[in-house]
């Protein structure tokens, strides 16, 4: 255990790192943001506690522009205590950092649950999960990767202890509100949420009974509550990345990301994993069955819904996937441990296998990690020019003005109008609209004639691929020095303060 705490203290301190040197200043503070589909978690948390409802735009209908209905609600939590704007995504990240460290030691506890004998195993997979450069990323970036990850490891955790003649009933309720806690965060955790009941069930059928029954009505709940506020069983972005688009371009889509994106990140641990289970009898059991699917239905349901946003420009696997990679790290670790013991006269100390995790950690994620060292987290860059347009955009416009963006995220939260969404995540006529390039999830819908000459937005906040060209035919609209559009007879925004530099 002395170990594990040295892990997690080198851990702890290095996420820190990651987190400061996301901040940025303007007006001589410190600012922190979040991702920017984080910020649009943080634009309907703010405006529930401050007692708006779960809306995108105050005063307008609810639509469901997001996935992630338990992380949401946790970040309205974070609303109600008097953080500043400037820090609220500092805070957010910190519970990040907590929920890694947390998983990390999950982690290691499931080694040992698997091989109580194992030496090396929990080291190696504590140390390849804490600093797997995806799960990091994601998480600390302010998405619902880390606790999602956490609760789907104290699920599998918890199931492994049930499905034992000498369960506690604390096993079974653990396992209820892990598979609960994962649902509520993202209802497509369903998927490996029955893979871990079906595991239970083929040792207990009735230590299965109360851990499905949660599982099952957590997500009949949600169901409920979406059909009943929202007025549709779906969120909104489901139709944004399905209507139009047949299942072979998602799935193709798919597999190119699997093949240019994350094939680095899980080469190595899959195809140790496939001599392991070829060499040693030992490790063909149900439980590593479970690892395995766990993994496996991860990966498929990535390429089934197209992969994710932003894979080339973190040139790694997406969130999806990286929810997977413990399990398959716990594979790779089993099978290292394995061939250790078989080793003649090898003993390995603590130190070591922790080297083993992190070496391996250097082959998924070595690239990723070196680029970070010298320009920073991906998308950085970006994320902090937008919280710089939207903190400008709020100084220089009424609050009855209305801003359009493509970028759905730093921008409303930080501008604080009432906004329109050109790539449709929060719009459902976009979002059920037909594609307008080809797939790419979230990011192929749009109809300026709707949006922009219809809607008529006071400012169009940001470029997006074929919006510059439409824009030069529009006479009503007139471009700032600064790139921003600007509707000619609207008396809301002051025209030279908002075209300076931001």
């Amino acid at each position: 255990m002395r170990s594990l705490r040295f892990l997690l203290l080198i851990a702890a301190l290095f996420y820190l790192v990651f987190i400061f040197r996301t901040a940025f200043p303007v007006g001589g503070q410190t600012w922190f943001t979040l991702v920017d589909d984080a910020m649009i978690s943080m634009r309907y948390a703010r405006n529930l506690a401050q007692g708006h409802g779960l809306v995108w735009n105050v005063g307008q209908p609810p639509i469901e522009g997001f996935t992630n209905l338990g992380w949401t609600l946790l970040l309205a939590v974070f609303h109600l205590f008097p953080f500043s704007p400037a820090h609220i995504s500092l805070a957010v990240m910190v519970l990040a950092a907590g929920l890694l460290l947390c998983n990390v030691a999950v982690v290691h506890r499931i080694a040992r649950e698997l091989v109580p004998s194992a030496e090396a195993a929990p080291l190696i997979a504590a140390a390849a999960s804490a600093f797997y450069f995806p799960l990091v990323y994601w998480t600390l970036r302010g998405l619902e990767t880390g606790a999602l990850t956490l609760c789907l490891s104290l699920a599998v955790l918890f199931a492994l202890r049930a499905g034992r003649p000498n369960a506690r009933p604390g096993d079974h309720w653990g396992l209820a509100l892990a598979l609960a806690g994962a649902i509520l965060i993202r209802m497509d955790a369903a998927l490996p949420a029955g893979l871990i009941l079906l595991y239970l069930a083929g040792r207990s059928p009735r230590a299965a009974l109360i851990p499905a029954l949660a599982a099952v009505l957590t997500l009949g709940a949600i169901l409920l509550f979406q059909k009943t506020y929202f007025g549709d069983f779906l969120p909104n972005t489901y139709y944004l990345k399905v209507n139009g688009v047949t299942a072979w371009e998602r799935v193709r889509i798919g597999l190119l990301g699997l093949s240019d994106y994350a094939w680095r990140d899980i080469g190595l641990p899959l195809f140790a994993t496939a001599v392991g289970l070829a060499a040693f009898r030992s490790l063909r059991t149900r439980e590593v069955a479970l690892l395995l699917s766990f993994f496996a239905a991860q990966v498929a349901y990535s390429v089934w819904v197209g992969g994710d946003f932003a894979e080339d420009l973190v040139d790694s696997a997406n969130r999806f996937i990286a929810q997977g990679m413990p399990a398959l790290i716990l594979l790779f670790s089993l099978v290292m441990d394995e061939f250790l013991k078989r080793a003649q006269g090898v003993q390995v100390r603590p130190w070591a296998a922790a080297l083993i995790g992190l070496g391996a950690v250097l082959v998924m994620s070595g690239e990723p990690w070196a680029r970070w060292t010298y320009t920073n987290a991906p998308m950085l860059r970006t994320d902090i020019q937008r919280a710089r347009l939207g903190l400008h955009i709020q100084q220089h416009t009424d609050p009855e003005a209305v801003i359009a963006v493509h970028a759905a995220g730093q921008i409303p939260y930080y501008s604080e109008r009432t906004i329109i969404d050109l790539l449709g995540k929060n719009d459902r006529v976009i979002a059920q609209g037909p594609p307008a390039a080809a797939f790419t999830p979230g990011h192929n819908k749009w109809n300026y004639e709707y949006s922009i000459l219809e809607l008529k937005p006071d400012v169009v906040a940001d470029n997006f691929n074929k919006l510059r060209g439409f824009m030069q035919d529009q006479t009503f609209y007139i471009e700032l020095p600064n790139g921003i559009y600007v509707r000619s007879d609207t008396a809301l925004v002051d025209r030279t303060s908002l075209g300076g530099d931001y």
